[in-house]
């Protein structure tokens, strides 16, 4: 019965879509260029993602890439102030982020047969079901003195609620309603619709395939067979005299408005889970941000659960990867990796990491885990590293070094996780242009970053930084008001 509802109801607002919006009979799935190639990663540069939709109102591009597991599916929307992203049919789960500009989303799913609605704003986190039809509007319009920004959403497509790589569907991700409806024939849309044959003939001489991203101002209807605008206006879920005037019945994620796991005078990061998000419930999805000031890292660390499918979203940084196993049974390689905005870099579980931005900008990316609450990365400094929990003689050995090398190398048991290194991304850049060391020397800004704060190699006016957040750290004070990130 919920699913017979569920059908009548998208068959209502289907043909209400398109009468309402006569260009959206023609405009429902874009010039493709193929099925979107597999990377083997771990990066895909901005230039090299595949165009699946391009007009004169925005674009939609996307990146499949691999971390030796399995494949995750990116897609990067861009909608042009007033542009409409025409409805689509959900095959797969959607996770995704607001990277820039507002809009609003309507959308409806087995659960709830009538339509819901919610505005977008930059930050915003939120997740779409499968089995749900939604669309997208940029809102914005021109006006004098004010240059509207573009929409933009960064998503994945998950396999299931419970791992992020995607699923091999020969439907792909999501259809256009176009051809939920138009590949029936006349005869059946006929009695599904209860139109006359001329209505099912006008919908259907609009074809010609176009962009699944239009103008979204609505024209007047010239359709002979006008149902009135209340019964649209009715349908789409608001009585106003502009359809995308739309109240807020159900707010998103945001995660500017999170407090952070760590902050310090370097640099802050935040995940955000089911914890905190309600669209995340049910699932073991995570949101990541980090935001690195310039000259800072985010020091050695690896997930033991989950790979980390990132997005640099200003200026460019460093990741080194370290590969685990025994060199002897695997081809796998340590490697040092150079990223700029808008590249997708992928970073397999239990490999070890450290993010580090360049002397002259900051360095910020985001993006999609798997993450339980209270679940917490490895780190290699602090007392909760594995370092401080194994026996040091039997370290000792390990490293093959005088036992008081081991014993300074774990003597600071503070946390240290975001800090200053100054020149440590220009020195391994070098390395990885220069295939050998590459360090840099002293008078081109080799050095430095490497002294404790107590030794004069800290910044901010010569205070010692401070660490602070909701979840990981235990020690007090901290920050708030020293970061010259991104925000």
């Amino acid at each position: 019965m919920r699913l017979h509802s569920f059908s009548l109801c998208l068959a209502y607002f289907v043909a209400s879509i398109f009468i309402y919006f006569p260009h959206a009979t023609i405009a429902v799935r874009g010039g493709g260029h193929g099925p979107v190639p597999v990377s083997d990663g771990p990066i895909v540069k901005k230039d090299k993602r595949w165009p699946l939709v391009s007009s004169g109102f925005g674009e939609i591009s996307a990146v499949k890439i691999r971390d030796g597991n399995g494949s995750y599916y990116l897609q990067f929307i861009t909608l042009n102030p007033r542009a409409l992203f025409l409805p689509v049919y959900l095959h797969s789960d959607m996770l995704f982020y607001v990277n820039s500009g507002n809009g609003s989303l309507s959308w409806m799913n087995v659960e709830k047969d009538k339509l819901q609605q919610m505005v977008l704003h930059r930050g915003d986190v939120f997740r779409l079901s499968s089995e749900t039809v939604f669309y997208i509007q940029n809102n914005v319009v021109q006006s004098y003195g004010y240059q509207p920004k573009k929409l933009e959403i960064y998503a994945i497509f998950p396999g299931s609620e419970v791992d992020l790589q995607t699923e091999e569907q020969l439907a792909g991700v999501y259809t256009a309603v176009n051809d939920l409806v138009l590949g029936f024939d006349d005869i059946v849309l006929q009695s599904t619709f209860r139109a006359p044959e001329e209505l099912i003939e006008e919908l259907r001489a609009g074809r010609e395939r176009q962009p699944l991203i239009v103008d979204g101002q609505p024209q007047a209807c010239t359709s002979t067979w006008d149902i009135g605008s209340w019964g649209i206006r009715a349908t789409l879920g608001t009585m106003s005299n502009d359809i995308f005037n739309v109240e807020n019945s159900m707010k998103a994620y945001n995660i500017f408005k999170e407090d952070h796991d760590v902050e310090t005078y370097f640099g802050w990061s935040v995940t955000v889970t089911s914890k905190e998000s309600d669209a995340l419930k049910h699932t073991k999805f995570g949101v990541f941000m980090v935001n690195l000031t310039k000259g800072s890292m985010m020091g050695p660390h690896w997930n033991p659960n989950t790979a980390e499918v990132a997005i640099v979203l200003q200026g460019e940084g460093m990741i080194q990867v370290v590969c685990p196993g025994i060199a002897s049974e695997t081809e796998c390689k340590n490697s040092r990796l150079k990223v700029e905005e808008g590249d997708v870099f992928v970073v397999p579980r239990y490999h070890p990491m450290a993010q580090i931005s360049f002397n002259n900008n900051t360095f910020v990316f985001m993006g999609f885990k798997l993450a339980e609450k209270d679940e917490r990365p490895q780190f290699l400094r602090g007392k909760y590293s594995l370092l401080q929990k194994l026996d040091r003689n039997v370290l000792q050995k390990s490293f093959n070094v005088k036992k008081t090398t081991i014993e300074w190398i774990l003597s600071n048991k503070k946390e240290k996780i975001i800090s200053e290194c100054i020149s440590c991304a220009e020195e391994e850049a070098a390395r990885e242009e220069g295939g050998g060391d590459g360090a840099l020397p002293p008078e081109e800004g080799g050095g430095g970053g490497v002294m404790p704060p107590e030794e004069g190699g800290g910044s901010g006016g010569g205070m010692p930084p401070k660490e602070s957040g909701r979840g990981w750290l235990e020690e007090e004070g901290g920050g708030g008001g020293w970061l010259n990130g991104w925000w």
